[in-house]
């Protein structure tokens, strides 16, 4: 065995997640008090150690509800499963709320890992190559203006206890159904917020997601009363552009016959 095949080895046997592997003690050498392999055991700790530590700062109000020694049975649980392949350590925790919810973890807990990891993709995500204002949005063309947001926007419908939770963990989720809460995860300069959305807005940010011009994207707050529309349809694309949500503002020629 070579240097690099050494190296290869040694890594893999450090950061097996599935028990020593084998030929351990035909490659490394053992003494009376520890053994080749448990000498291996003591860097495989390590590793996924600090793995789980690197989960927890993702996942922090998520510990502090589950508590940290279930937390730690679960994290480690996750992370023989799911290895990190990137070279940001955080990013280990990608599939952690889906692993959550496939153990069968109460559906707020499993929503607040969700906020937390749309939180971490919120703050890691690319810069805009640009930040539209209103001014984008040229007046005449607006019926058919299409906004394309920026990287850092992401949105969510989640159990209302996982906000609770978020604000105060140490409290955990409540008991009790509710309706799902739409909610807005962006970077505002260099912090990450989020902010719950009525159902009208939530409505016109799905649409706005789609694609559809802003003709259609409007048409989430039609109540039959045209002055009250206008008022909120405008109320809320400002807020967006205030936010810094959208990254440009497209315009595409109506199909004939279409109704974009």
């Amino acid at each position: 065995m070579d240097l690099a095949e050494l190296e290869r080895y040694f890594a893999n046997a450090a950061t097996s997640g599935s028990g020593p592997v084998s030929g351990l003690e035909r490659v490394f050498v053992g003494d009376r008090r520890l053994s080749a392999s448990d000498r291996l055991a003591i860097y495989n700790r390590g590793y996924f150690y600090r793995l789980l530590d690197a989960l927890a700062s993702v996942f922090d109000r998520t510990q502090s509800v589950l508590g940290n020694a279930e937390f730690e049975r679960l994290g480690l649980a996750y992370l023989s499963q799911y290895p990190s392949e990137h070279p940001a350590v955080e990013r280990v925790g990608r599939f952690f709320p889906d692993y959550l919810r496939a153990r069968a973890a109460a559906p707020a807990i499993v929503d607040l890992a969700s906020l937390e990891w749309a939180r971490l993709c919120a703050l890691v995500a690319a810069n805009p190559s640009n930040v539209a204002t209103v001014e984008s949005v040229e007046p005449s063309s607006f019926p058919r203006a299409r906004l394309r947001f920026v990287p850092a926007l992401h949105w969510l419908e989640l159990d209302p206890a996982a906000l609770s939770a978020f604000d105060d963990a140490g409290a955990g989720p409540s008991s009790g159904a509710a309706p799902a809460c739409p909610v807005a995860i962006w970077r505002r300069q260099h912090a990450v917020v989020h902010q719950a959305l009525d159902a009208l807005e939530w409505q016109a940010l799905l649409s706005a997601a789609r694609g559809d011009p802003l003709s259609r994207v409007c048409a989430a707050f039609d109540s039959g009363s045209p002055a009250d529309d206008v008022q909120r349809a405008f109320r809320v694309l400002s807020a967006w552009f205030s936010r810094h949500w959208v990254e440009r503002v497209e315009y595409q020629e109506a199909a004939p016959g279409g109704d974009d």
